[in-house]
């Protein structure tokens, strides 16, 4: 008889140790090394609102050291942090002059070695997110009315707009900002600057489906726009019922919305993401892979001809709640876009104003136009009462 074996006796397995904290304090450090450096060069140099008579910048970053230990933190109910403080120029455009100051930005809470910070004497964890990753989705669904399948894509961004190019009953290819009003996918193309009938043509040349090219002719059919600034003047109306539609404007909304760094990225995981579901796409088009984390003419293209490629029967749809379709974010990541990134923007709207009240033959120092109070706000907003 085989000798029973109870592994509850053995004592010498050698399993490693876990550590379970280690992925709080490494997205921590990340984001104290790289975060906060990426969020400042993010709104720097901030220009005053008419952008001719002063300019700042934020340099170098550091901190200074805890006030208390963690252990007198807790027995005195107070919060256990360090002091940032960052290096900042002040430049007068008109007469050159500059002034340079070190300033204190906010009192940052410290991770301790176990993972959790101490807020008024009381020690609390930000616990890390399940979220549904960026990227480019596709889905469909059976009209009850006719019968057929309506393929739609979804690109979903870490920061801004979202877009989405769906199929509809009517033979069409429309497009929705933001879950607004539809319009017709060329004129979106025109508005981002491939505003001729032929190139659009020509970019879909490789679509060869029946169905797919009498897609395209309807969609044709419904714009009613022929250059990129018709398109960019229809869109602006869709998107601002009963604002005074003025060129610039429609141009620089549909900048802001998805040329502008400051306002959409997909950020790593999302054009990873998209890269991953694209690539084929990509290489039948000979388009090289982007790295940037706004979107490319060649984004939207690709993610269209995938849903002719769908209607063609070749491809897959995604099941959103797939776990590979999540991502995690992480402490540092939730400090980084729910705190800090939040006050700092505040903050350049405060430098900006007290810029325009600021005689313009002095040079102010860095002291005088930065004021902290929203950005200890906004960390003390995220630390003291976010669930």
């Amino acid at each position: 008889m085989a000798q029973r074996i109870s592994w509850g006796q053995e004592t010498n397995l050698n399993l490693p140790t876990l550590d379970l904290a280690q992925v709080q304090r490494e997205s921590f450090a990340a984001f104290l090394d790289r975060g906060i450096g990426g969020i400042l060069a993010e709104v720097t140099p901030i220009d005053d609102f008419t952008g001719k008579n002063f300019t700042l910048t934020f340099g170098k970053y550091s901190f200074g050291r805890a006030k208390h230990t963690s252990e007198e933190a807790i027995e005195k109910g107070l919060t256990y942090d360090w002091p940032l403080k960052v290096e900042a120029t002040v430049v007068n455009k008109q007469t050159g002059g500059k002034n340079s100051q070190e300033v204190f930005l906010c009192d940052l809470p410290v991770m301790l070695e176990k993972g959790s910070f101490i807020i008024n004497g009381i020690e609390r964890a930000v616990v890390n997110q399940l979220v549904r990753a960026p990227g480019v989705y596709y889905s469909a669904e059976i009209d009850s009315s006719t019968g057929k399948t309506l393929y739609s894509c979804e690109i979903r961004p870490l920061l801004g707009s979202w877009l989405e190019f769906a199929i509809t009953k009517n033979d069409l290819i429309t497009v929705k900002i933001d879950r607004r009003r539809k319009f017709p996918m060329t004129t979106f193309l025109r508005a981002i600057g491939i505003s001729e009938n032929d190139q659009i043509a020509k970019l879909f040349s490789n679509v060869l489906d029946e169905q797919s090219k009498q897609l395209l002719e309807n969609t044709f059919a419904k714009d009613q726009t022929t250059t990129q600034d018709e398109a960019l003047l229809e869109i602006y109306r869709r998107m601002r019922p009963g604002d005074h539609v003025i060129l610039d404007n429609a141009k620089s909304l549909i900048e802001n919305m998805f040329a502008s760094p400051r306002r959409y990225s997909l950020g790593q995981v999302g054009r990873y993401k998209v890269e991953k579901r694209l690539r084929n796409v990509k290489e039948r088009m000979g388009v090289s892979l982007e790295e940037s984390y706004i979107l490319t003419q060649a984004d939207f293209v690709a993610a269209i001809v995938y849903l002719f490629d769908l209607m063609a029967g070749k491809g897959r749809i995604d099941d959103i709640d797939h776990l590979g379709n999540r991502r995690i974010r992480r402490v540092g990541e939730l400090v980084a876009q729910n705190a800090f990134r939040v006050g700092i923007l505040r903050l350049e709207r405060v430098i900006r104003e007290r810029m325009s009240l600021t005689p313009t033959d002095t040079v102010p120092s860095p002291s005088s136009l930065i004021n902290a109070r929203p950005v200890i706000s906004a960390v003390n907003e995220f630390f003291r009462s976010s669930q």
